[in-house]
């Protein structure tokens, strides 16, 4: 959450944001972008915005031209890009470090290479367009145990960043190639400088985790899997052809499952996790208090999805798998084909308190991928919802053309959350767009879109997928604390043993203490919390306060306060190696309220 806007969606490439009263002792700074056909070290620069705002994160966004003058306000400062900083600036940096400052840099080394004991490497050749280099794919590697790194379970894919070799750091993690071979490049180093300390992220971590949530632009057919598991050069264009992920080195063996592998580790949520451990790694090495909102409501460690597809609409399947989600005991969203079901099982699907959404078909025969079509589809679901209009939507066979222009449909229609990046064949299953917490994606430019996105890591148990596979995307979902989203046709649910995977998955998710959440549900959560804005810090003696105020009202909203290292007891909890005091309390709408740490 940042100190300024009233926004659901912040405009990410604003460069005139600043906090209500600069209170907060976190600042984020993004540095000036280099001109069009430059090279340049971090894309998506400003969606650390939007990685720190989905982390409820309290932080003054700095203006890069009021940079020098807010250091005092500050303990932490991160800032993203390359750019060397002009000399009152740089020497103020140096000061502000050298008397306890601690210094986040990610991409860059903004003209301080030796304050931060590295060196660049320039290009191996001085060929047209450079001038600086860049680190193109690649891993980070493990090489010393630290807070920063100590959740990754493997080495961790990256897309662009500033290549450097170290000096007088210490070196943290190094860079292994696009093809996992070593390199003598490092990945992020720390330094201690007097009182204070510096923290490198060479690796551009925003635009690493843009390229992984959003893929690439789809105009043709992706490569197909080397284990013949997942064949997407069908000759169809969905959302997994513009995946970016490796099948050999970003998938994992499916225990218990002999020939399946699967994107079982979250690799954009890794990198989301590394920042915010980073930040709160400097929080206890300075001694700082950061507030936060977390994720849900409750202190739930993560949410469940369950969605429907309803292919075909046979009645029969319909009144099943309605039998179904009723004796799970939760709520379920439906996701519509035309024609539809008849009124009477669509009235029975909003009685039992399920939500109705849309499914567009841009597969069926005479449904091209068209704007018109969308629209036409979207009038006739509306209809048969009763006018109401649908609030989400996931693709028939996970369609998908182009890059962000169906972001836009979304938009024009008020769908206000998507499920159609996702899994289409077997050897795709698990976070194949490398998240499983729902996002806001960016345009071309770095826009933030409304729509949310919330992606579809798998299909129905049994049928497209093995039931082995719950466990290892359960794990993950509860160890980043993000949503686990299943689906299940109802066109499958006569099929042997389907059933009972529902029944199995909805209770292994609540035994863990996951809620089974509607889409709807979590797009107006997500869309409520990200209203909360903070002002008024202060702190001392250990203890801190702030203001609190949110445009929408929360229900059991949860504030973390961060701790020091040796604060831990049986009523905190751990996150991001970092422990952290708990208090749940209802938010008013627009009804400040102080928070303060406890006792």
């Amino acid at each position: 959450m940042t100190m300024q806007s009233n926004l659901p969606v912040p405009d990410l490439t604003a460069t005139t944001l600043s906090a209500l009263d600069g209170s907060a002792p976190l600042g984020v700074c993004v540095l000036p972008s280099p001109r069009p056909n430059a090279a340049r070290t971090v894309t998506y620069p400003t969606y650390i915005h939007e990685i720190l705002q989905h982390a409820g994160l309290c932080y003054t966004i700095v203006p890069f031209a009021e940079l020098a003058d807010a250091l005092a306000g500050l303990k932490i400062l991160v800032t993203v890009g390359e750019s060397t900083l002009p000399d009152a600036v740089a020497d103020a940096l140096i000061a502000w470090v050298e008397a306890g400052g601690c210094w986040l840099t990610i991409g860059g080394v903004c003209g301080l290479a030796e304050q931060l004991g590295v060196t660049p490497i320039p290009p191996s050749f001085g060929g047209f367009g450079g001038g600086i280099g860049t680190l193109g794919e690649g891993y980070v590697n493990v090489i010393n145990d630290h807070p920063v790194i100590d959740h990754l379970p493997l080495l961790l894919h990256f897309f662009e960043g500033l290549p450097v070799q170290v000096t007088d750091a210490y070196v943290i993690a190094d860079i292994h190639d696009a093809h996992q071979r070593p390199t003598q490049r490092v990945a992020i180093t720390e330094k201690a400088s007097g009182n204070g300390r510096t923290l490198l992220i060479a690796v551009d971590l925003p635009g690493t985790v843009v390229r992984m949530q959003q893929g690439v632009g789809i105009t043709r057919d992706g490569v197909s899997a080397p284990d013949g598991t997942a064949p997407v050069g069908d000759a169809v264009l969905k959302s997994g052809d513009g995946g970016v992920l490796d099948w050999l080195l970003d998938r994992q063996p499916v225990p218990e499952v002999p020939g399946l592998d699967a994107y079982l580790e979250p690799l954009a949520d890794l990198w989301r996790d590394l920042l915010l451990r980073a930040i709160f790694y400097l929080a206890e090495q300075s001694d700082t208090r950061l507030p936060l909102l977390w994720y849900y409501p409750r202190n739930l460690p993560g949410l469940a999805h369950l969605s429907h597809d309803t292919d075909n609409n046979v009645l029969a399947q319909g009144w099943r798998m309605l039998e179904v989600v009723g004796e799970a005991g939760i709520n379920s969203t439906w996701c519509v084909i035309l024609p539809g079901y008849d009124a009477e099982l669509i009235n029975a699907i909003t009685a039992a308190g399920h939500e109705l959404a849309m499914h567009y078909d841009s597969m069926s025969d005479d449904c091209p991928w068209d704007a018109d079509l969308f629209h036409t589809q979207w009038l006739a679901l509306s209809a048969m919802f009763n006018d109401v209009k649908p609030v989400s939507n996931k693709n028939h066979y996970l369609r998908w053309e182009g890059d962000c222009e169906f972001f836009e449909w979304c938009i024009a229609h008020n769908i206000e959350i998507d499920q159609s990046k996702g899994a289409s064949k077997t050897g795709e299953a698990g976070f194949n767009f490398g998240t499983c917490h729902p996002y806001f994606p960016v345009d071309f430019g770095g826009k933030a879109l409304n729509v949310l996105e919330l992606t579809t890591p798998t299909q129905d148990l049994i049928v497209f997928a093995p039931p082995a596979i719950l466990t290892p995307l359960l794990e993950a979902v509860l160890r980043y604390h993000g949503i686990l989203h299943l689906l299940f046709h109802p066109s499958h649910i006569d099929k042997p043993g389907v059933a009972d995977a529902i029944l199995n998955a909805v209770a292994a998710a609540k035994a863990e203490g996951l809620e089974w959440w509607t889409a709807a549900a979590i797009n107006r959560w997500e869309r409520s919390r990200r209203q909360v804005r903070w002002s008024g810090y202060q702190s001392a003696d250990g203890k801190a306060q702030v203001t609190l105020q949110s445009n929408a009202a929360l229900a059991d909203a949860t504030i973390l306060w961060s701790l020091p290292a040796r604060a831990s007891t049986a009523e905190t909890v751990n996150h991001w190696g970092c422990n952290f005091q708990v208090a749940v309390t209802d938010v008013e709408a627009n009804q400040p309220l102080l928070v303060q740490m406890k006792e």
